[in-house]
């Protein structure tokens, strides 16, 4: 198969002029109203001026071939094989770099009598990101499964299904190679040089040096995986162990080379970029389904779970002085920050406590005080440490739960979905208070000499108030929470009822979305603040087949 496709955007506008008019207010028997309008000789007009701009042109090509082999040799010998291959390019108007994206598989399985299985799927990109040399990847994947429930000793068993299945695959990407000609060095226009009299002459500058080793990001990954059913089927469970690791991640090699690589006037740099990154994901996730029919009653119950850890594994830390800063190691949604230590009680506290003049406030009773953690007796950035997990790529833990109750032609389903381990901070405008920002609820338990011993928020300042307002555990909360996320009712009329017709059936049906948060800080987490109020949508609906 081959596609073309071609596109033409383009922005168009009128030039029109409004009329525009100021109104003159008064007041008139104790109401305000208008007495005057002012137009200040305008009027609406129509030029038939009409004006073109932002066009593009743009080109889309693709091909997709691919060759399927499916045979059984002797009833119990499954063969199956598939070659694919596929690509497209992209071109757009005034852009000087095409988007490419060429691939090639091959796939290949087999199983003897259902009952063990492998597979091994080959696939070769290619991709224009790369220097010359480089572009050509391979990745490869392996699946072993085994099927214990046709085993001659699993016969009248506990089990309906009982399978096991390995995989490992190394797959090479070249997502996270954010541009073209990363790999190459760049120089521009900049700098003066002055010689012989002669001054005012452009220099050229290098933005970064090349490297010709820029090379591919592979993930590595390790699946092991356990699915099966018994009770006449009515109990079924998939749980799974993976591991995987994405090695030579692009950074610019800041650290790696030696500091007369980059000057600061004129700005010049000759550090390339390279592979250097490397990140694992660990974790495990089970599902768990029961349905069982009783006459006219029938229910189904299901729950899955989700646990992984991320860990950035190498980084370049380097320009960390302590240990206790280094990224490596640490989970990759970790949210850094000060420890904080409470309240500064009175002026003495704060001559006897490390300087925090760093953030450019001056300190006065009230404010926060954070942990000097390397002993140097100065506040700053060294001073950061690992507060907690952010659960950026979602929540460490992960839980779903659903039912359906059944009775005759009444249907009733509920979903839950839950997350936990997770943390966010309190730095929005509801909470950071600063100069003269609007007051919020947070500030009425603020500090003062009077409620030092039960206060919740720091003092109020019109200054910028920076010591106060930086990322610590003090500002921390639990993203932690369980929803309702769904719950809805439904009535299949009897099909009785049409007969004949053309209606083949009909339900009615009500229902309601995020209906009931159950979280420790749930004022904060179904807080809104500068965005769209969060809201819980109900729906009344009639449902018809023809």
């Amino acid at each position: 198969m081959v596609g073309v496709d071609y596109r033409t955007a383009y922005t168009t506008a009128f030039n029109n002029s409004y009329a525009t008019f100021t109104p003159t207010w008064s007041e008139y028997n104790g109401q305000d109203v208008i007495i005057g309008l002012d137009n200040f000789e305008t009027v609406d007009k129509h030029s038939g001026v009409q004006n073109i701009s932002g066009s593009t042109d743009n080109q889309t090509i693709a091909f997709n071939a691919h060759f399927d082999y499916v045979r059984t040799f002797n009833d119990v010998h499954n063969v199956t094989a598939m070659l694919v291959a596929n690509g497209y390019q992209q071109s757009e108007s005034a852009v000087y770099h095409k988007v490419s994206n060429a691939n090639l598989g091959l796939q290949l399985g087999y199983n003897f009598d259902r009952k063990y299985y492998a597979e091994l799927a080959l696939a070769a990109p290619w991709s224009a990101k790369l220097p010359e040399g480089n572009r050509a990847g391979f990745s490869p994947s392996v699946t072993l499964g085994w099927n214990l429930a046709r085993e001659s000793f699993m016969e009248d068993g506990l089990f309906n299904d009982l399978v096991l299945s390995a995989s490992y695959s190394d797959i090479v990407t070249d997502l996270g190679i954010d541009e073209y000609y990363m790999y190459m060095g760049a120089y521009q226009s900049g700098g003066w040089w002055d010689w012989n009299g002669l001054s005012g002459h452009a220099a050229v500058q290098s933005k970064r040096g090349a490297n010709d080793d820029l090379s591919y990001i592979h993930r590595k990954e390790l699946s092991v995986n356990l699915r099966g059913s018994l009770l006449d089927r009515s109990l079924t469970f998939d749980a799974s162990f993976f591991t995987n690791k994405t090695t030579g991640q692009i950074i610019e090699a800041t650290n790696q080379m030696p500091s007369y690589f980059m000057v600061y006037y004129p700005e010049s740099s000759f550090r390339p970029y390279i592979n250097f990154n490397d990140d694992q994901r660990t974790g495990f996730d089970i599902a768990v389904n029961y349905k069982k029919q009783l006459g006219d009653f029938g229910f189904q119950i299901g729950a899955n779970y989700t646990y992984y850890t991320t860990k950035a594994t190498k980084r370049d830390d380097t320009n960390y002085a302590d240990k206790y800063q280094y990224r490596e190691g640490k989970p990759l949604d970790t949210v850094w920050g000060d420890e904080c230590l409470g309240f500064f009680k009175d002026n003495a506290d704060i001559q006897a406590s490390a300087d925090q003049s760093w953030f450019g406030q001056t300190i006065a009773p009230g404010d926060l005080k954070y942990k000097d953690q390397n002993g140097d007796n100065v506040i700053d950035n060294k001073d950061q440490v690992e507060l907690a997990k952010g659960g950026w790529y979602g929540a460490p833990s992960t839980l779903g739960v659903n039912l359906t109750l059944k009775y005759k032609n009444f249907t009733l389903f509920m979903l839950g979905v839950g997350g936990f381990g997770g943390h966010g901070v309190r730095d929005n405008s509801y909470w950071w208070v600063k100069g003269e920002d609007k007051y919020s609820a947070a500030v009425r338990d603020r500090w003062t000499p009077e409620t030092a011993a039960t206060a919740t928020y720091p003092r109020l300042t019109t200054g910028n108030g920076a010591n106060n307002y930086q990322t610590s555990d003090f500002w921390l909360y639990s993203t932690s929470r369980f929803d309702l996320a769904k719950v809805q009712l439904t009535y299949d009329f009897p099909k009785s009822l049409f007969g004949k017709s053309f209606v083949k059936g009909a339900s009615v049906y009500v229902s309601g979305n995020s209906l009931l948060t159950i979280a420790k800080e749930r004022d904060i987490l179904e807080m809104s603040i500068g965005s769209a109020p969060q809201t819980r949508f109900y729906n009344l609906g009639v449902q018809v087949a023809f």
